[in-house]
C-alpha cells in the first residue's frame, strides 16, 4: 500500500475497463470516493453511496490497504482455509493469494512500499512485524519472512512512508502506548509519539503534507483524532470526542476518515478542521465495517513534494507487481502437530484436533493451571495453589468461609478468619453472648482452699463473690430470716393466748375461820367452777381488778376474799 496504514480504511477510485483491457486508451473510468471491508464483502463508495461490492469468495475481511501506484487493493481475510492476505487488481477484476495462513495469526494492520515491493502487517497475537516481496520469489517465503519481534508491545496498524523509506506503527500497551518506526529493513527503530497517548488503533501517513494522522481510542467515552510531523513533533489535535470507539483510519487529499465501531459508521472531517464536527458519511445495520481506503492518488500525494522523485517516476513508469505470484492450493492445508493423509486431511497427533492439527486439546482449558494431554489425548490440569476442579475452575476459597469470614490459604488448605461474632473451623458457630454486668471494678476471686469454712462468711471468701451485689443478698437474707423467726412466736403467743385456762389447783374456801366442809350449810367450790362462772354470780369472791383501792382499809372479810384471790396458784398468766 502506498501512503496508506494497514488496516486503515481509504477512499479511492476504481477503474473499469472496456472489453480490450490490453489497451489503456480505450479505459472506461469509474470513480470511487472510499473502499470498505465488511464482513464477507469488499464495497465501494462514491458520494455516500455504494456502487459496487466484491465478496462472492470471501469469508470474514478485516485488515485493507490501497496501492495507488498498482491499482490494488490488499486485504485480510481470516477465514480462508488456503491463505490469509490476497490482492485484488482493480483493473483486471483479479484476486491473488499472496500469503498462506498461519495458525493462529491475529493481522491487524497491512501496508504496501510500491518502491520496495515489500508488504508489511502486524501480527497481535505473536507480537511480530512480518514482510513479504510480492516480486518474484521463492515459494519458501509463501508465510512471510519475520522484520521485528516485540516483547511488551502490542503492534497494531502500520503505515509507510516509501519517499524517505520508513514504516511507522502503534503499539496499544495501555501501559505505554507509542508511535514508532524504523527503516524498512528494522533498523534506526525509535519512539516518536509516547505522551498523552492511551491506545492508538490507527495510523497513516501523509506524503504531501509529511504528516502523520493518527487515531486515539482514549479512556473511558473519549477518543481524538490528532496529527504531527513525520518525527513526532508539531503536534495538533484535529477532534476530540465521546462516544465513538474508531478501529481504522486513512486520509484522502482534503479529508480524514475513520472506522467507528460504536455507532457502526463510517465519518470524516477536514485536515484542518477547527471548531467542526465531524460528518457521518455510511451508517451500517447489521454488519461491522472494519477497514477502509481512500482515493489518494500518487501524483496529489507528490506533487511539488521533495524527497518522493523516485516514487514519481514509479507512478510514470507504472511497474506492475508479479502476477505470477499463486499460493499452491494445498499450501495453507499444513498439519500442524500430525501427519498428512491427503491433499486436504491431517491425521492428529494425540492432543491435538482441528482441520490442520492447528488446536491444542489444552488451548483455554486449564482456566487456573498448566494442561498437559494424556495417554489418551485428553486435556488434564495440574491446578495453580487456592484451585481445584476438572479445569482449575474452582477457587477453594470460594463460600468456604461463613459469615463474612475472610479465607486465605495456608499450606494450600483454606483457613478462616472468623468475623467476631463467629468462631469454628468455618465461622459457622454463633458464640454465646457474655453476661451483661454493670459497670463496676472487677474484683478477682480470692483463693478459698485454705481457709475453713466457719470463716468463708466473714472474710467474704466465697467463689464469684461480688463486692456490691452479694452483701446485699446477705443482709437481705439475715432481715428474712429475723422477721420469719418473729412471725413465728407472734403467731404462737396469739394461739396460746386464745385458748379458756383451766385451773387445776383446789382450794377449800373457809369463812369465819371455820373449814365450810365441816358445817353442813358449808360451801365448797372450786376455783375452776368460780372462774368459770359469772362473775356477777360468784358468792365466793369477786375478781381481784375489780377491788377497789380503798379495800386496804375495809373491814377484815372483804381484806379475806381480796388475799384468797390474790395468792391462788396460777399455772398461766390470763
Amino acid at each position: 500500500m502506498y501512503g496508506i496504514v494497514g488496516c486503515i480504511q481509504v477512499c479511492f477510485k476504481i477503474k473499469y475497463l472496456t472489453q480490450n483491457v490490453a489497451s489503456s486508451l480505450t479505459l472506461d473510468l469509474l470513480f470511487a470516493d472510499i473502499a470498505i471491508t465488511t464482513g464477507d464483502q469488499l464495497e465501494f463508495y462514491t458520494n455516500q453511496t455504494k456502487t459496487n461490492n466484491e465478496g462472492i469468495r470471501f469469508r470474514d475481511l478485516t485488515a485493507l490497504a490501497y496501492d495507488a501506484v498498482h491499482n490494488m487493493l490488499l486485504f485480510v481475510d481470516k477465514q480462508n482455509d488456503n491463505a490469509s492476505i490476497f490482492s485484488y487488481n482493480l483493473i483486471t477484476k483479479k484476486y491473488l493469494p499472496l500469503v498462506g495462513r498461519r495458525s493462529y495469526e491475529n493481522i491487524q494492520g497491512l501496508t504496501f512500499d510500491p518502491v520496495s515491493g515489500k508488504m508489511f502487517w502486524t501480527d497481535t497475537n505473536e507480537r511480530s512485524i512480518y514482510w513479504v516481496s510480492l516480486w518474484p520469489r521463492s515459494k519458501d517465503s509463501i508465510y512471510g519472512n519475520l522484520l521485528l519481534k516485540m516483547n511488551d508491545e502490542i503492534p497494531r496498524d502500520i503505515a509507510v512512508d516509501s519517499c524517505r523509506g520508513y514504516i511507522y506503527w502503534t503499539n496499544t500497551n495501555i501501559t505505554k502506548a507509542t508511535i514508532e518506526r524504523a527503516r524498512l529493513d528494522g533498523s534506526e527503530r525509535r519512539v516518536v509519539v509516547s505522551t498523552d497517548i492511551h491506545m492508538p488503533v490507527s495510523i497513516a501517513v501523509d506524503q504531501r503534507t509529511k504528516r502523520l494522522y493518527w487515531a486515539d481510542d482514549k479512556e473511558g467515552i473519549h477518543y481524538s483524532i490528532e496529527s504531527s510531523d513525520l518525527d513526532g513533533k508539531d503536534r495538533s489535535t484535529i477532534y476530540a470526542g465521546t462516544y465513538h470507539q474508531p478501529n481504522t483510519l486513512t486520509v484522502s487529499k482534503d479529508h480524514v476518515y475513520w472506522v467507528d465501531w460504536g455507532y457502526k459508521s463510517v465519518w470524516k472531517i477536514s485536515k484542518n478542521a477547527t471548531n467542526t464536527e465531524p460528518e457521518e458519511l455510511i451508517k451500517f445495520s447489521t454488519e461491522v465495517p472494519f477497514g477502509i481506503v481512500a482515493n489518494y492518488q500518487v501524483a496529489d500525494q507528490t506533487e511539488g513534494v521533495s524527497g518522493c522523485e523516485v516514487l514519481v517516476n514509479l507512478q510514470k513508469n507504472h511497474s506492475a507487481v508479479n502476477d505470477s505470484i499463486n499460493i499452491p492450493r494445498d499450501a495453507g492445508l499444513f498439519c500442524l502437530h500430525g501427519v498428512k493423509t491427503g491433499i486436504f486431511d491431517c491425521k492428529c497427533s494425540p492432543g491435538y484436533i482441528g482441520d490442520r492439527c492447528e488446536i491444542s486439546v489444552c488451548q483455554n482449558f486449564c482456566l487456573n493451571g498448566d494442561c498437559t494431554s494424556n495417554s489418551e489425548g485428553k486435556p488434564q490440569c495440574k491446578c495453580q495453589d487456592g484451585f481445584t476442579g476438572q479445569r482449575c475452575e474452582l477457587n477453594v476459597c470460594y463460600g468456604y468461609c461463613l459469615n463474612d469470614g475472610e479465607c486465605s490459604l495456608i499450606q494450600n488448605k483454606p483457613s478462616c478468619k472468623c468475623a467476631n461474632s463467629f468462631e469454628g473451623v468455618r465461622c459457622e458457630t454463633l458464640k454465646p453472648e457474655p453476661i451483661k454486668t454493670t459497670d463496676t471494678p472487677f474484683v478477682e476471686p480470692c483463693n478459698c482452699t485454705q481457709v475453713n469454712s466457719s470463716s468463708l462468711l466473714m472474710l467474704g471468701c466465697v467463689s464469684g463473690w461480688d463486692a456490691v451485689r452479694d452483701p446485699v443478698l446477705l443482709a437481705l437474707g439475715v432481715l428474712a430470716g429475723l422477721l420469719a423467726l418473729t412471725s413465728a412466736v407472734l403467731a404462737a403467743n396469739v394461739l396460746y393466748l386464745r385458748r379458756r385456762p383451766r385451773i387445776k389447783k383446789r382450794i377449800i374456801v373457809n369463812k369465819s375461820g371455820t373449814p365450810l366442809t365441816a358445817r353442813p350449810d358449808a360451801c365448797e367450790i372450786t376455783i375452776e367452777d368460780c372462774c368459770n362462772m359469772n362473775i356477777c354470780e360468784t358468792p365466793c369472791f369477786e375478781p381481784r381488778n375489780s377491788i377497789r383501792p380503798t379495800l386496804v382499809d375495809a373491814k377484815p372479810g372483804k381484806e379475806e376474799k381480796r388475799n384468797l384471790i390474790a395468792n391462788m396458784e396460777q399455772e398461766d398468766i390470763y
